[in-house]
């Protein structure tokens, strides 16, 4: 049986693993986001509508909103004090190529 501060840890274990789950799943998320938005990218177009080019302004929206929100998780777990067996230290790092990814997304569609 669990005393007070144990369980009190055990719980703390329990929802920062799952933050983490959370942080790993954004970033995969994102990573799948630029990945199909990439795809869209390359294929070619011909006859370019009005509702197409609204497309693209949402879809450069989405990246946008999709950049800030990793920019403050990102800011988030740099803040907190413990490594936790260096998951997040990792998935820092992943997000901060998921980012990557999104500003190289933002910037072929603005080379074309």
């Amino acid at each position: 049986m669990l005393d007070g501060a144990n369980l009190v840890r055990a719980r703390i274990h329990t929802v920062v693993r799952g933050a983490i789950m959370n942080v790993r799943f954004t970033a995969l998320a994102a990573a799948i986001v630029v990945s199909t938005t990439g795809l869209a990218f390359a294929a070619p177009t011909q006859n370019t509508t009005i509702a197409a080019l609204s497309n693209d302004r949402g879809s450069d929206r989405n990246l946008r909103n999709v950049r800030r929100r990793l920019e403050r998780i990102i800011d988030q777990l740099q803040r907190d004090q413990r490594d936790y067996g260096g998951h997040r230290v990792r998935a820092i790092q992943d997000l901060q190529q998921a980012r990557l990814e999104i500003d190289a997304a933002l910037q072929a569609d603005a080379a074309h």
